[in-house]
């Protein structure tokens, strides 16, 4: 089974990391919604606030409380934000037995492996901002140019 939005699989974690499901855990679908519903809300936060404002209403005497719809987003641009998330988040915390560096033992792979795909995570979100986030806002069925809206950070906007 996969995500109820993204589709995101266990093949999906296991392109990134073939032998995921060979740790003793079998099963990550919790795992894999938690994620999905945390990078939901993260696009809400991070992008959402500042497409409705800049993009969709620009006059300020519209209402503004739209609220995002998320099957509107296009599932391919977050598949694998969704996967270095769920690795990083919720699957490596599991299998590590969280030794302390402080104490010589330094950390096992599993503590290697979440520092890795936080930062994977965090390099992906980014792209995908920097890039343009995919919203059918028409919903047509495909996301034309106008509809791919790049976040510009350094950008003054009036």
């Amino acid at each position: 089974m996969a995500t109820t939005l993204f589709s995101v699989a266990h093949s999906d974690l296991q392109k990134i990391q073939p032998d995921i499901l060979g740790f003793g855990i079998t099963d990550f679908e919790n795992q894999m919604q938690f994620a999905e519903n945390d990078v939901l809300r993260r696009i809400r936060e991070e992008w959402w606030e500042r497409y409705r404002h800049t993009v969709r209403y620009k006059d300020i005497t519209k209402v503004t409380s739209v609220e995002m719809t998320n099957s509107k987003l296009t599932n391919s641009q977050w598949i694998q934000s969704v996967v270095y998330l769920t690795l990083w988040k919720y699957i490596y915390p599991q299998l590590t037995k969280w030794r302390d560096p402080d104490t010589g033992e330094g950390k096992d792979t599993f503590q290697v492996q979440i520092d890795f795909y936080r930062d994977r995570y965090e390099e992906e979100f980014q792209a995908i901002l920097r890039d343009g986030v995919e919203y059918d806002e028409d919903g047509g069925g495909t996301v034309s140019d106008s509809e791919k809206e790049p976040i510009h950070y350094l950008r003054l906007v009036r």
